[in-house]
């Protein structure tokens, strides 16, 4: 029997099972998408080479040697195109030829990604070059790999699909300039560039669907470990969330405020649209304290109820907001199996990515471990989501097609880099058009992503034509929520530490909230107060120091005392100033970007109990608040501080807002990641300039998508995630060592798996990030077996209960 897999205790499966289970649930998830003889195809020939004699030999005799066996199943289908191509003309074109490459590529890459265009003297296409050194090399017999696939998986494709393998490869080729056609490139102000583009994001998706269904059935070779939820399971608890969500809004009084009014205007506008949106990219333009969190779980509740989404997916910019939306979404759906809060790497990453991998099973079950968003309701960081879109760990490439038929809300959307701005609407298009994904972008000051001097727009509204924008307020619903009296500290002149602690002490009688930049400076004002008061139990510290438990312990400790009118102080970054339904008298924001000081004002009066709430802006010097490793937020900061300048006391939220992103977008340079030697991520990702003009280079696509994956970074981030002793995890951990100690090395009891990844996923709200945490190792947790997932749990004696981590991290942070 010619094997794929054999473990440890001599157990096989056949290739040609792997292949047809492999092909088979491929197309079931490429058929959601349009794409399912694409998807077949791919599935059918991506471990083609193991029925050569020498990967047999390797396999069945347990020997150390390489064999390369991704390269045969490219081979084989670049054949079939050059076969059809001497039959008909027509395959012979640009567009035919650059939809074989990026099925060659999806097979050939199944075990790591590499750049397609590159240059070593000359300019080579990697997808050539390898099947090329594949046939030069004589140790592999191609033509029996040929032989096998001509008369079993041809025979099999036959008989199941009713189709030849070239003919599949024809259906594969109509559904590829369809997908072309849906994105509407003739609208494009630079088509070739976003050609080129999406042809990455194709790749993407199929190797997603690959990947997923390699490791699925990997796992489940011998005998089935883990299952699949049926499409009547899904439906049934996507119908008791959406019966969740309606009893809450059932349950609230008829408004009497004016404020509640208005927020029960918008909800029946959301209502008049949620049931009949299509796919496409939408805008939920309120200002803060609108209640657009609650209406995002509404609006997509009913979109998978009605319009057969599979899940909903909810993206914050920072772990505070994340945080309490989570609380809040885990309130009104009552029941935690099914939602899922990813923020953090639990696990570090060992690759599924290994051609030579001595246990195929084994390694499967450690990547499965790894998030792959497949629960009902995700909520997540910008940056995971952006690692999802661009980084290549098998990890992320999994969760890539789980963005498609979803509901996806990207809350203050104003928050991404604006470096960003290209390769994010360019991929939001793709997920809306192709992947049938609905989009919507929540902000209280959302940048126009189509503005004219962005060369790369986002393609807003849906697929019918709708209206992009849900809801528009007019001047007298909007003059509602405005409870704010602005001051500039000082007159905007640069201001200190000790300008706002003798500020806030001369009246000491009024709730408090102060945000700042760095954890650095929220420290040194803490202890400023804490030094000089006698009592310090309404005196509060907020940093990413602290794991997200205990920050929403703290935060939820804070409302209680503010709806009691206890007056607090409370210091914080800038993880409080978005979705942290707090409200105080008396605000201070250090500048940054404008969109970032809307935001805090939010907290500020946030239900009009006051006739208006006082918010002061503080120009913080140089050395009191050091942004050198932000340049973001300081190049954000100095253009608010160019807009203040300006200021007359008269605060017109919309016509500063215009001023800052008219600035903000003036350089359109900004709008493009740099990376190494000039670089940006949209070229490596779409047209790759610089091969292109170093000669002539065999093929249509030259994406470097390994380079551009090791250079994508949302934030420039080198932490790990780390798990803290806090509250609950004491017995979680407890239950993690156990559960990992039972599976441990082959003779482990590999049915642990489930409960390890179960046991990560509760561990997710105790984890911090730090900073080169070799400097850590002497303080983490020393249990044999942890290591084999690269877990990393910190001693307990290193976090207290007031602040935190108590070592001090080595670079400071802004945004998670």
């Amino acid at each position: 029997m010619i094997i794929a897999h054999k473990d440890e205790n001599g157990r096989e499966q056949s290739l040609f099972k792997h292949l047809i289970n492999v092909g088979n649930e491929s197309f079931n998830l490429g058929k959601q998408l349009d794409i399912e003889y694409i998807s077949l195809l791919v599935g059918l020939l991506h471990d083609l080479g193991k029925a050569d004699p020498l990967f047999q030999d390797k396999i069945k005799n347990n020997k150390n040697t390489s064999v390369n066996h991704s390269t045969a199943g490219a081979k084989y289908l670049y054949q079939i195109y050059c076969d059809i191509g001497n039959k008909n003309e027509d395959f012979k074109s640009p567009i035919c030829q650059s939809y074989t490459e990026i099925l060659m590529y999806a097979i050939e890459t199944h075990h790591g990604v590499f750049d397609i265009g590159t240059y070593n003297k000359q300019v080579i296409n990697s997808i050539y070059r390898r099947i090329e050194n594949y046939t030069l090399n004589r140790k592999y017999s191609y033509n029996l790999v040929r032989n096998y696939a001509n008369s079993i998986i041809d025979e099999y494709c036959n008989k199941k699909y009713k189709l030849s393998i070239e003919e599949t490869f024809t259906k594969g080729f109509e559904e590829y300039k369809n997908i072309i056609e849906k994105l509407e490139l003739e609208k494009s102000d630079n088509p070739d560039i976003d050609f080129y583009y999406y042809n990455h994001c194709i790749i993407r998706l199929i190797l997603s669907i690959l990947k997923n269904e390699d490791i699925y059935d990997t796992i489940n070779a011998y005998e089935k470990i883990i299952d699949k939820r049926t499409y009547d399971e899904n439906q049934a608890i996507i119908e008791y969330f959406y019966q969740q969500i309606e009893a809450e809004y059932g349950s609230y009084p008829p408004p009497t405020s004016d404020i509640n009014k208005v927020r029960a205007i918008i909800v029946d506008v959301i209502r008049s649209r949620y049931d009949t949106d299509s796919n496409g990219v939408y805008k939920l333009d309120l200002p803060t304290g609108a209640g657009k969190t609650k209406l995002s779980l509404l609006y997509s509740l009913h979109q998978m109820k009605n319009n057969h989404k599979n899940k909903m997916i909810y993206i914050a910019p920072f772990l505070s907001i994340l945080e309490q939306n989570a609380y809040e979404y885990r309130k009104t759906l009552a029941n935690d199996k099914y939602i899922l809060e990813h923020h953090s790497n639990v696990v570090d990453n060992i690759p599924f990515d290994s051609e030579d991998t001595d246990d195929d099973n084994i390694a499967a079950m450690k990547e499965y471990i790894k998030e792959s968003w497949d629960q009902i309701v995700i909520l997540s960081t910008m940056v995971q989501f952006s690692n999802t879109l661009f980084k290549s760990l098998s990890s992320n490439l999994r969760r890539f097609y789980n963005l498609s038929n979803s509901v996806i809300i990207l809350d203050e959307v104003q928050s991404l880099p604006d470096e960003m701005t290209h390769i994010f609407n360019l991929m939001l298009n793709f997920i809306s058009k192709v992947m049938n994904s609905v989009i919507i972008l929540c902000s209280a000051t959302q940048p126009s992503l189509d503005h004219d001097s962005i060369n790369h727009k986002i393609i807003y509204g849906g697929s019918n034509n709708e209206d992009y924008n849900l809801i528009q307020l007019d001047d007298r619903q909007k003059q509602i929520f405005d409870r704010v009296e602005v001051s500039l500290l000082n007159d905007g002149k640069e201001s200190k530490l000790t300008d706002i602690y003798n500020s806030v002490l001369n009246n000491k009688q009024k709730s408090t909230l102060i945000i700042l930049n760095t954890k650095k400076s929220v420290m040194n004002l803490y202890e400023m107060f804490e030094d000089a008061m006698d009592d310090t139990s309404n005196l509060y510290y907020l940093t990413t120091n602290m794991c997200p438990k205990h920050r929403l312990d703290i935060i939820n400790e804070i409302k209680d005392k503010l709806n009691s009118d206890i007056d607090v102080i409370v210091i914080s970054t800038s993880l409080i100033e978005a979705g942290v339904n707090l409200d105080f008298r008396r605000l201070y924001r250090s500048y940054a970007g404008f969109d970032s000081i809307i935001q805090a004002m939010g907290r500020c009066n946030r239900e009009g109990k006051y006739d208006k709430g006082e918010a002061y802006l503080v120009n913080l010097d140089k050395d009191d608040e050091k942004l050198g490793n932000l340049k973001s937020i300081e190049n954000k900061k100095n253009i608010t501080k160019k807009v203040l300048d300006k200021y007359d006391g008269n605060f017109d939220i919309e016509d500063l807002n215009k001023r800052y992103y008219a600035k903000l977008f003036s350089n359109l340079d900004d709008l493009d990641k740099k990376v190494a030697d000039n670089k940006t991520l949209l070229d490596l990702l779409s047209f790759n300039k610089e091969i292109r003009q170093s000669g002539d280079m065999e093929g249509i696509n030259a994406q470097a998508l390994k380079e551009a994956s090791d250079q994508f970074s949302l934030i420039e981030d080198k932490s790990e995630s780390v798990i803290v002793y806090y509250g609950e995890s004491f017995t979680l951990i407890e239950e993690l060592i156990a559960a990992i100690e039972e599976f441990r090395g082959y003779d482990g009891n590999k049915e642990k798996i489930n409960e390890i990844k179960i046991l990560l996923n509760k561990l997710q709200p105790y984890t911090i990030s730090i900073y080169n945490s070799n400097d850590f190792e002497d303080k983490l947790v020393k249990v044999d077996g942890l290591d084999v997932f690269g877990i990393k749990i910190l001693n307990e004696s290193n976090y207290d209960e007031k602040v935190g981590l108590t070592e001090e991290s080595k670079l400071e942070s802004f945004m998670i």
